[in-house]
């Protein structure tokens, strides 16, 4: 201390120490309430997550048949969906997609990368397929699924990609999975994502979260013993 200098009385000290520790404690009030406003206007008050997790119990519980619409692969091939299961026969693993996407759908590919990896090196690509499926009717056309094919470097007998063939099915096949799409700045997308488990007579039997991949082959790996595949 500088010797021409007077000492603080403690009293004071405390004082302002206490003064310090209330401000910091009312930033971090403001900080967590605003936190929670936020959380809570995203997810409809939270009802968003309980109704998200009531869907996936309602398909576990009880499989539901997906709309029969009409689907355009890379190749510009135009067939119906259930048509299209059928004859492919296994057990698949849908996302939904938009190929310019930068976020969500950036997290799906690099897990859809690592699902066909594991498809292959343990020789389940005859059991189980991966599917996504475009909801983007007005940019994804041939040439946007064939250069979406080759960036995600898709083995065709492991990974494909279709896009809606008629625009106004779009509603039907998002309301079917659970799938809400977003209008965004610059013909961006906000959407949610998960991993759909759907027969070859085309059910759909699981809703399986993102970031439970393995949970997902497991369930479909499962599926296709059950139907001798």
């Amino acid at each position: 201390m500088d010797k021409n200098s007077s000492p603080v009385p403690e009293p004071l000290l405390a004082a302002t120490a206490g003064q310090g520790l209330l401000k910091t404690f009312a930033a971090s009030l403001f900080a967590l309430v605003a936190g929670l406003a936020t959380v809570g206007h995203a997810t409809d008050g939270g009802r968003s997550f309980a109704t998200e997790t009531l869907r996936r119990d309602e398909v576990a519980r009880e499989p539901r048949a997906i709309p029969d619409l009409a689907v355009r692969g890379a190749s510009g091939q135009v067939t119906a969906l259930q048509q299209m299961l059928a004859a492919d026969g296994r057990v698949q693993i849908v996302d939904f997609i938009y190929t310019r996407c930068q976020t969500v759908c950036t997290s799906l590919g690099s897990i859809y990368q690592q699902l066909q990896q594991q498809l292959l090196e343990q020789g389940l690509e005859e059991q189980i397929g991966l599917l996504s499926i475009s909801f983007d009717t007005t940019s994804d056309d041939t040439a946007a699924l064939q250069a979406y094919t080759a960036r995600m470097r898709m083995a065709p007998r492991a990974w494909r990609v279709v896009a809606l063939a008629v625009p106004v099915d779009r509603q039907r096949l998002l309301d079917a999975f659970g799938i809400m799409v977003v209008p965004a700045p610059l013909g961006e997308f906000e959407h949610n994502a998960a991993l759909h488990v759907v027969t070859a007579d085309g059910r759909l039997v699981r809703i399986i979260d993102i970031q439970s991949p393995a949970e997902a082959i497991a369930v479909a790996r499962g599926l296709a013993r059950a139907t001798g595949q």
